[in-house]
């Protein structure tokens, strides 16, 4: 595997092996023991050095509310006859980080597109275990992008709840950990009272308003069983430790939120999909019943 294809999938997190992505003909690393022989014709490399990369392409998804349709921005510029790979740089930080600015261009930018801006911004934070290495593990510790007007993150045009899990993954990778979870907690809020409203459950009080949340939460989840088998007893306990990392209680300093974010977030996960599974199955069963309605099979037959 390649650097691009890493940053390409940038929202992963997960630390990948991939091939070295530094051309040692050209550049050699200040910490080697080497002599005046080896370094003829290559440039030794410090803190600070700007570099050019070989990562092969890096391609990024993204929905253009003018095409209505999704678009991609590559590093790979289109000529007449053939795409030609456009060279990549990167500045030194350490033999563990390293800083890339890029611009991709829109592979989809045509005519039509003269009021639109044909490039994309982009900034990457990169750890690797040691950039010179042969197959260096590496991960995108943080990113930013600059957008066209017309542009958004495909996220925006399915649901609320991708909205919000996408910018709590964007405010973990800025090392926002309370932010972060501001994100989560808002997610299971959202889902327990859209269920809790479509069930027409017992979550208001006599004057029209909602009960407190931990009885909401009791009544969907009795109703409709949103919280996943395996932590069912513990529903209100995960909302309870969500709201304590927010208000700044307990031995929960940002660090420490960073290191739990993935769990937490794992388990708000499990609660939507098991919603949305319900849905589904909901869906599915009514169209078994429609259909075998429809050829007159009834339970009486």
């Amino acid at each position: 595997m390649r650097l691009s294809s890493v940053l390409s999938d940038y929202t992963s997190n997960t630390p990948t092996k991939i091939d070295s992505f530094i051309n040692k003909d050209k550049y050699i690393d200040i910490n080697d023991d080497v002599s005046e022989d080896d370094i003829k014709d290559r440039e030794v490399l410090s803190c600070g050095n700007f570099i050019e990369l070989d990562i092969g392409s890096i391609i990024l998804n993204f929905f253009c509310k003018k095409k209505n349709d999704n678009i991609s921005f590559t590093s790979q510029s289109r000529s007449p006859s053939f795409a030609v790979e456009n060279k990549l740089h990167c500045l030194v930080i350490t033999n563990q980080l390293i800083s890339m600015d890029c611009v991709l261009k829109c592979f989809d930018y045509d005519d039509n597109c003269r009021d639109c801006s044909s490039v994309l911004q982009v900034w990457f934070l990169i750890k690797a275990d040691d950039i010179f290495s042969n197959s260096p593990t590496v991960n995108i510790l943080s990113y930013n992008f600059k957008l066209p007007t017309p542009v958004n993150f495909i996220y925006k045009n399915e649901d609320d709840f991708s909205e919000l899990l996408h910018k709590a993954e964007i405010a973990y990778n800025e090392g926002l950990g309370a932010g972060s979870i501001v994100y989560l907690r808002t997610i299971f809020e959202k889902i327990t009272y859209q269920v809790g409203i479509d069930a027409n459950a017992n979550i208001y009080k006599p004057n029209g308003k909602f009960k407190p949340f931990e009885q909401v939460l009791e009544a969907v989840d009795k109703q409709c069983s949103i919280i996943p088998m395996e932590y069912s007893a513990n529903g209100y306990q995960l909302f309870r430790k969500l709201s304590e990392i927010i208000h700044g209680r307990g031995r929960h300093d940002e660090q420490s939120t960073l290191e739990q974010y993935t769990a937490l977030k794992c388990l708000v996960e499990g609660i939507l999909y098991k919603v949305e599974k319900q849905k589904t199955e909901i869906m599915s069963n009514e169209a078994i019943k429609s259909a075998l309605d429809s050829i007159g099979f009834t339970d009486e037959n």
